[in-house]
């Protein structure tokens, strides 16, 4: 009986938070967005810092750390799924938000299941208009964070040097472009920038 009453309890709050957990399979999503409450929304702020990692990107291009943030003041890793309903839901939107994005702020993709679905998320990304980095693999710190990341799309801030700035954003998000601004600026104001 606990069993079951902690797996129904894990459904519901996947649906509830209108995310993916990273075990569903292509098909199995949840086809309905239900609006995620704002104060649930946040993460745990626990995730690993991601000070050490070599990462592959989708243009074929390998980098570490410190080449992937450079001088940037915030990151943002949207991490998504080919499969996941919610993080295609977003990505027109996040593909237009990255273009307002000023040179100290960078919005990264990470897409768990690209190394199988390579072509997949080109396509997804050239439909959505994205126009930035997307990361389809790595090692170190970057990887002990994606595998602890339970749900998708989760999308973390980190400074230039890959410490976590604020709380995650944990499913699909309602008012994107207000979200990410919130914690962006959370990262700006540390780092004395001028907020968005």
């Amino acid at each position: 009986m606990k069993k079951l009453t902690a797996i129904l309890l894990a459904l519901i709050l996947a649906f509830t938070l209108g995310a993916c957990s990273k075990t569903e399979q292509a098909g199995e999503a949840e086809q309905t967005q239900i609006p995620v409450d704002p104060d649930v929304q946040m993460g745990k702020f626990d995730l690993p810092d991601i000070r050490f990692f070599d990462a592959s990107l989708l243009d074929g291009s390998a980098v570490t750390a410190d080449e992937l943030f450079g001088e940037c003041d915030v990151t943002a890793i949207n991490i998504w799924a080919t499969w996941c309903p919610p993080c295609l839901d977003e990505m027109d939107e996040l593909a237009e938000f990255e273009k307002t994005l000023p040179d100290n702020v960078q919005l990264l993709l990470f897409c768990v299941d690209a190394p199988t679905h390579t072509e997949e998320c080109q396509a997804i990304l050239e439909e959505a208009g994205f126009e930035g980095r997307c990361i389809i693999s790595a090692t170190g710190d970057l990887a002990t964070l994606v595998n602890d990341v339970q749900y998708i799309p989760t999308t973390i801030f980190v400074n230039n040097t890959g410490k976590q700035l604020c709380d995650s954003l944990v499913g699909a998000q309602q008012a994107l472009d207000a979200a990410y601004k919130e914690r962006i600026n959370i990262g700006l104001k540390a780092a004395g920038k001028s907020e968005l």
